[in-house]
């Protein structure tokens, strides 16, 4: 019996328990940090941990962070986006004040090297 070519289609890969992934840190005004996974995300959660006068840039590209291009999201202090995204890796940004974050993703088994490259140039809109 051969085994299943496991891809970013691979449906069973995002239908079991997740493997946890969770890091925190603080990012400078205008610093940009990339998170990169070793695998793919079944979901994700991001939250600015800073004060409320601090406010973090989220893109899935780098070029998703450049104003010209507006493909990113504010969070402002406290607040938190989750949701259920297949994804390799995350940009954040310092936007104002002095952010800390926190990034809790699910990972399935699926590898990096067997997910699309997400990028606008590739037709994926909305990413930079």
């Amino acid at each position: 019996m051969s085994t299943p070519f496991v891809g970013e289609n691979y449906t069973p890969a995002y239908q079991i328990s997740a493997v946890p992934f969770v890091t925190s840190s603080n990012i400078a005004l205008g610093q940009v940090k990339e998170l990169s996974f070793n695998l793919v995300s079944r979901f994700l959660i991001v939250r600015n941990t800073g004060p409320t006068s601090s406010v973090l840039s989220v893109a899935f590209t780098e070029n998703g962070l450049k104003t010209a291009n507006s493909n990113y999201f504010y969070l402002s202090g406290s607040e938190s986006f989750s949701a259920e995204l297949r994804t390799d890796k995350i940009f954040l940004s310092g936007s104002a004040g002095a952010p800390t974050y926190t990034v809790v993703a699910g990972l399935t088994y699926v590898p990096v090297k067997n997910f699309l490259t997400l990028t606008g140039s590739n037709g994926y809109q909305g990413v930079g």
